[in-house]
């Protein structure tokens, strides 16, 4: 009776000390996950716009429209693309019209590279899609505070473009 009485309270006690190190390392870990958030610049605009039936045709444009009230501050720009394996090339152009908060615009037209040149999907998989982070200006600045639009339209050498799911456009901060 003794022993077993003695061999609960020792039980009880190691039971207790792994509790407190998995609080500390769960708390070890969230100062951690704490630090790393908070040297990220932060996050400006967000949106991502689905492709109807994953074919993106000429006729088909995709807006996004965000606010700039810090001129001084420097920012980054991404677009993740989605799309499935069966989409039939390595790339895609797009054809971007920016329009800035005096109303004056500017046309682009970027290659949105998807695969390395042995053909492999660059990217993560996401279910049955891959998602394709694509730095598209990794240095922004913008020089007069307002509302900013982009419009992307995909510019490729065939009308309907299968494939493609969607488009996020991601504006951060840039961290110092």
């Amino acid at each position: 009776m003794i022993n077993s009485t003695i061999e609960y309270y020792i039980y009880r006690m190691i039971l207790k000390a792994n509790m407190f190190r998995m609080k500390l390392i769960y708390l070890f870990s969230m100062a951690v996950i704490m630090t790393l958030v908070s040297c990220n610049g932060g996050n400006i605009y967000t949106e991502k716009i689905e492709i109807k039936d994953d074919v993106w045709t000429y006729s088909d444009s995709l807006k996004y429209s965000f606010e700039i009230k810090d001129t001084a501050q420097l920012y980054t720009m991404q677009l993740n693309v989605r799309h499935n394996e069966e989409f039939p090339f390595e790339n895609c152009y797009v054809k971007i019209h920016s329009i800035y908060p005096d109303q004056t615009s500017k046309n682009d037209v970027l290659s949105l590279e998807f695969a390395d040149d042995s053909g492999t999907w660059m990217g993560e998989k996401d279910g049955n899609y891959l998602k394709a982070p694509i730095a598209i200006q990794p240095i922004a600045k913008f020089k007069k505070a307002g509302k900013y639009t982009m419009v992307f339209y995909q510019n490729s050498r065939v009308d309907s473009l299968k494939g493609i799911n969607s488009l996020e456009l991601i504006l951060n901060k840039k961290a110092s």
